[in-house]
């Protein structure tokens, strides 16, 4: 497989938050600006061509495989005779001598959503099979459209190392599980040509959800060099060298769109609980005024019952409220008096006389009397 495509694709997975995030490459691996380091690379092409059908080990050298800005993003050893193909209509990244190619094939991405709210960033809702599940459902059904028959599958411990170490470089926003395997798999077409490919099988597991993606190569090749060809490719993808400072600008970037993200859900959720208050505070508040609305109204009919009630009883027992002007306090009297006084010891008198002051009065004159007003209620 074309190793531009595993960069792109766990930059991709990396980039999503715990793993949900975002599914922008950040790095700039679309493009591609390959350059031999040797400088005498026509004269390695020709030594290796005039080679390239030996049992022996062909020169390789180091090609440089730059973004669009010119930033080396890795190295990867080659064949001197192998050239990568860039935005091939066909797939096809690389073409050497004796019919070799290697094609590659699109990137599936996946999607496990944990929560149960069904949240896919736009990825197929799908759980991660066992390998060899994903194999017969998925890679021998399209294989066979293309005349392939399947004959056995394999991990490539180098590989999957090289692609594990460039996996946990990348930032995650959260504690994720980052799973990276690579299988090789032999086929077979109906003529008995050998050719072989690659499955590059990433998941990136948080709390929350699981992304997970698969993408394959295939390599091809004149049986006689096919195997030649086979070991010279898996050796060139597990001995990638990756420049680091693209990832450690990725991870800048990434670490700082995360806390952006993370900066702007803070400031939803405290306006999502300050108007989650307002409106309780408007619940509470329009609440309060129904409930005191209807207090006042029973209030206001038990107090017109109790005044009726009271009016009642004093037209039986012929009572007549008065009051002490100056402490406010409200007595009951008997009825048919035109002014009424009261001593400090709570005794009362009622006289038909609008004049007649008791404080005025000899046989009274040892007692303080204060005269009480007529009064409805």
């Amino acid at each position: 497989m074309n190793t531009r495509v595993i960069l792109f694709s766990a930059i991709i997975c990396a980039g999503m938050s715990a793993c949900g995030g975002s599914e922008n490459d950040t790095s700039g691996n679309s493009a591609e600006t390959i350059a031999a380091t040797d400088d005498n690379e026509s004269s390695e092409n020709a030594n290796a061509k005039q080679n390239s059908k030996g049992n022996y080990w062909q020169k390789m050298v180091m090609l440089e495989v730059r973004d669009n800005n010119g930033t080396i993003q890795y190295w990867q050893p080659l064949p001197a005779n192998w050239k990568f193909i860039a935005h091939s209509s066909d797939g096809v990244s690389i073409k050497g001598p004796d019919g070799i190619k290697v094609t590659d094939f699109p990137l599936h991405s996946f999607m496990v959503d944990y929560t149960g709210m069904g949240v896919s960033n736009g990825m197929q809702m799908r759980a991660m099979p066992p390998i060899d599940d994903l194999i017969q459902q998925d890679v021998i059904p399209s294989a066979s459209q293309r005349g392939l028959q399947y004959i056995r599958h394999y991990e490539l411990p180098d590989v999957s190392r090289m692609n594990q170490w460039y996996a946990d470089q990348l930032y995650s926003s959260a504690p994720t599980t980052k799973f990276n395997k690579a299988y090789g798999i032999d086929w077979k077409n109906a003529d008995g040509r050998e050719s072989f490919s690659i499955l590059h099988v990433s998941s990136f597991k948080g709390q929350y959800s699981e992304m997970w993606n698969y993408r394959a190569s295939l390599l091809e090749a004149d049986p006689s060099v096919f195997t030649l060809a086979k070991k010279q490719y898996i050796f060139s993808l597990a001995n990638m060298r990756y420049n680091l400072e693209p990832i450690i600008a990725y991870n800048q970037a990434e670490a700082q769109r995360i806390g952006q993200s993370w900066d702007a859900f803070n400031r939803r959720m405290a306006a999502n609980q300050a108007a989650f208050e307002a409106s309780q505070r408007a619940h509470i508040n329009k609440t309060n005024a129904i409930n005191d609305a209807i207090m006042s109204n029973w209030r206001s009919s038990n107090e017109a019952s109790d005044k009726n009630q009271e009016q009642f009883i004093d037209n039986i027992y012929e009572n007549q409220n008065v009051v002490n002007e100056e402490t406010g306090q409200k007595y009951k009297v008997q009825q048919g008096y035109n002014q009424y006084w009261m001593n400090n010891d709570g005794e009362y008198i009622g006289t038909p006389s609008n004049t007649y002051n008791p404080n005025l009065d000899e046989n009274l004159n040892e007692q303080n009397w204060q005269k009480l007003n007529q009064i409805d209620r």
